[in-house]
């Protein structure tokens, strides 16, 4: 079995491996769920790495910080309204968020709105 393994990481895409890694660093902590099974409405803490940040412009002219979080079996947004940006929160960063979440992200994906969170 090992040398099965050895040899499906020469022939795995980096992606894949990244994705591996990340899941397995997410599963170490408890009380937390995988963003693919989490559900809307629910109050949800998930750990992941933010894989994308962006300062979406609002027509009331107060900002929303947008976040794009993985942990490699599904990806979450998190929006922090009336913030351009937060300390130690970056592109590759990773944390842990709590929060209800809704089904209106983009491409159906779950949004948390001012979650609490936590960098790792």
């Amino acid at each position: 079995m090992a040398i099965k393994e050895r040899f499906r990481k020469f022939t795995a895409s980096v992606a894949e491996l990244d994705s591996e890694k990340l899941r397995e660093y997410c599963q170490r902590f408890e009380g937390t769920v995988r963003i693919a099974d989490a559900k809307p409405r629910e109050i949800v803490t998930v750990v992941g790495e933010i894989t994308s940040l962006r300062i979406v412009p609002r027509p009331d002219g107060v900002p929303w910080l947008e976040a794009t979080v993985s942990d490699g079996t599904g990806h979450l947004m998190i929006m922090w309204t009336g913030r351009r940006r937060i300390a130690g929160v970056a592109a590759g960063k990773r944390l842990m968020v709590s929060g209800r979440g809704a089904a209106k992200g983009k491409g159906g994906r779950l949004l948390i709105t001012n979650p609490r969170y936590e960098l790792l």
